[in-house]
């Protein structure tokens, strides 16, 4: 069973919205209720305070209890006309003296002195709570005492309130459905600038990747998205780029060698050989394919590199007797270039923490390249130093040197500064590209500086740094 499609932003915004206006329009409602049955109760408790003055300065007229059981028309009167109210008069003794119906409320107690005046807070709730009584006693001409029982009926007051729940509801559901088309209204219209943004990525492709956010015309909530929506486009138009490059860059590396195999292998069976000129084809084939093979490893290199699946093994490494390793190695090739290479470091040797073997790579093809390009007789300098913490590997070579405008590209995949050296070996433009690919795998950057024919690689490992005397 699958699960239901997730709501939109717009309709949980809505639905939030709409939760937010019922509980505000239920409480308003609340309030408003109560508010009203509190003043109609007030009303009913200040009608009964008047009657019971009325009723004690009429009592108070009476010649005595008698009097009043005598002709009670006369009290009963000062009730009558005000619908829902009703009047008990008992003696002390419990005889009824007057009431305005058989259904009129019994004593009730406690009652307010004679000698103090009724206040609010001595009203009660009748039975069932249908009616507010005010019990209390009074006082005729002859000072006998009279116990007095005023009530006042709610059903008039409820029914009002009952006709008020309704329209109370009704106005709750219209308004909740007024404030949720509304919420969803302005939640649509506020929510239109990421329309745009959805707009915008779907026109993207590999063919289009230079439409931009204008970032200034979208919301400040929205406008950090654009920034980073816009950001990512560059990265993607500079990675295309440089696959495309790459990819046409890679053809035609190897369709030169590969176009050389097939003509020699063409030339070769076209008439009878002899071993020996067969064997001859079968060596320049076997160079042209080792030339093959290191390129596409360097190239698989560098795609495990770029996807982080190389494993970087750091270990404490000796630069002395490393770089002095690279120097022996490099001797006989530099020595058939007609330059010589040397070691030169600070008396305080920093040791760094690097893979060793992909340490040893990138110094050699550093080493490698700067031999290549400079002049016969000059030297290549392996030196070392350390600053603002980090550890250093410089290489530095005297030749033709490289253009200001093109020191950028020195790193990139199958870039040579010299167009014309496409042929020699090595010379595939990938090493300077592995070079940098070895620094970033250990959080480190490799630079360069070139003037006047003064070219100098250096690579800087942010590793922490352990001086130490360095061994003569």
């Amino acid at each position: 069973m699958t699960a239901g499609r997730p709501l939109s932003i717009t309709a949980r915004l809505a639905i939030a919205f709409a939760a937010i206006a019922v509980a505000c329009f239920c409480a308003v409602g609340l309030y408003l209720y109560d508010a009203l049955h509190r003043q109609m109760s007030g009303r009913d408790d200040a009608e009964l305070l008047n009657r019971a003055a009325v009723l004690r300065h009429v009592l108070a007229r009476q010649a005595s209890p008698a009097a009043i059981a005598a002709s009670p028309a006369a009290v009963i009167n000062t009730v009558l006309g005000q619908p829902g109210l009703a009047l008990r008069i008992d003696a002390q003794d419990g005889q009824l003296l007057a009431s305005t119906a058989s259904s009129a409320p019994s004593a009730a107690s406690p009652r307010v002195p004679a000698v103090r005046m009724p206040v609010g807070k001595d009203i009660r709730d009748g039975s069932a709570g249908s009616s507010r009584v005010l019990a209390m006693l009074a006082r005729t001409a002859d000072a006998g005492v009279v116990r007095v029982t005023l009530s006042r009926q709610r059903s008039d007051r409820l029914a009002i309130l009952r006709r008020y729940v309704p329209d109370l509801l009704a106005a709750l559901l219209a308004g909740t459905l007024v404030a949720t088309g509304l919420g969803y209204w302005a939640v649509r219209r506020g929510l239109a600038p990421l329309r745009l943004v959805i707009g915008k990525a779907d026109e993207i492709s590999t063919n289009r990747l230079r439409g931009r956010l204008q970032v200034d015309e979208v919301p400040a909530e929205l406008r950090q998205l654009g920034q980073a929506f816009n950001a990512m486009l560059d990265r993607l138009e500079e990675g295309v780029q440089r696959l495309s490059g790459f990819a046409a860059d890679l053809a035609h590396d190897l369709r030169t060698p590969i176009n050389t195999l097939l003509v020699e292998t063409q030339v070769m069976l076209s008439r009878p050989r002899t071993p020996e000129q067969y064997e001859a084809a079968l060596a320049s084939n076997t160079e042209e394919y080792e030339r093959i093979g290191r390129m596409i490893e360097n190239t698989l290199f560098l795609a495990r590199a770029d996807s982080a699946q190389l494993a970087v093994r750091p270990e404490r490494l000796d630069l002395a007797r490393e770089l002095g390793r690279i120097v022996d190695y490099f001797e006989g090739v530099a020595e058939e270039a007609g330059v010589a290479v040397a070691l030169r470091h600070t008396e305080m040797l920093p040791t760094l923490e690097a893979d060793p073997i992909l340490f040893q790579r990138a110094v050699s093809n550093l080493v490698s390249n700067a031999i290549r390009h400079s002049r016969a007789g000059s030297t290549v300098v392996i030196g070392t130093g350390s600053g603002a913490g980090a550890a250093l590997v410089t290489v530095t070579n005297d030749g033709d040197g490289i253009a200001a405008d093109k020191l950028h590209l020195v790193f990139e995949r199958y870039y040579r500064s010299d167009p014309s050296r496409t042929g020699v070996p090595d010379g595939a433009g990938l090493g300077l590209a592995i070079v940098r690919a070895i620094m970033h795998l250990h959080g480190g950057e490799a630079g360069v500086h070139s003037s006047d024919g003064h070219t100098r690689f250096e690579l800087r490992f942010p590793a922490p740094l352990v001086l130490k005397a360095s061994l003569h």
